[in-house]
């Protein structure tokens, strides 16, 4: 399968991977992804079966091929962190079952950790323009852990990569530089840079 992934490419290119992974087919997607890692063939089988697992939910109802987006960001993470092992790996497939609903059906496949995350993780909707909350929320991430700090910022950049109007207000570009980029560069100065690169390019080219 063509590669679809993320690689700090220019921002044309990543954008044009990123919409074509939303009609890519998410099994050849997963399994792709699964070929580029150094996990053994035990942990891959361990893989395979949660992803499946994951794949009975209706994720769909989100956007089509939803999963294309966890899968993407599974390798993203995977990059960009050092020592990432299968346990991350399931966490990021299932970082939004709490938004989606599917929780309480589902948390018996995590562990307690991987449950803590996707609960400091989860927004309440209720609250996301309050610049309060998003202080708190924000700060209770990258106190968590800087690695939990930096996938939430993959998991915005991957979405913001769909390159559409919307995803650059002027609410979700104060988000990103109040509340996540000013915490990311002290973490990941490659990322920061990119993502700065992005903003750039969509005050040019999208807004």
């Amino acid at each position: 399968m063509k590669n679809l992934f993320f690689n700090f490419e220019n921002i044309e290119k990543e954008i044009k991977k990123k919409n074509l992974s939303l009609k890519a087919d998410c099994d050849s997607l997963f399994f792709a992804f699964l070929k580029k890692t150094n996990f053994s063939n035990q942990d891959k089988s361990s893989l395979i079966f949660f992803y499946k697992k994951l794949k009975k939910y209706n994720f769909d109802k989100i956007y089509k091929n939803y999963l294309s987006h966890p899968i993407r960001l599974a390798e993203m993470y995977g990059n960009i962190m050092s020592d990432v092992n299968i346990l991350d790996i399931k966490f990021v497939l299932s970082h939004n079952i709490v938004e989606n609903n599917f929780f309480n059906s589902f948390k018996n496949n995590l562990n307690m950790e991987q449950i803590k995350k996707i609960k400091i993780l989860t927004i309440d909707r209720n609250k996301q323009k309050n610049e309060k909350y998003l202080k708190l929320y924000y700060n209770n991430i990258e106190k968590y852990s800087s690695k939990l700090l930096v996938f939430k910022a993959l998991d915005k950049l991957d979405n913001a990569l769909i390159g559409e109007k919307y995803l650059f207000n002027n609410y979700a570009i104060n988000l990103l530089e109040k509340f996540i980029l000013i915490r990311l560069k002290k973490h990941n100065t490659e990322l920061y840079l990119y993502f700065v690169k992005l903003l750039n390019y969509a005050k040019r080219n999208i807004i």
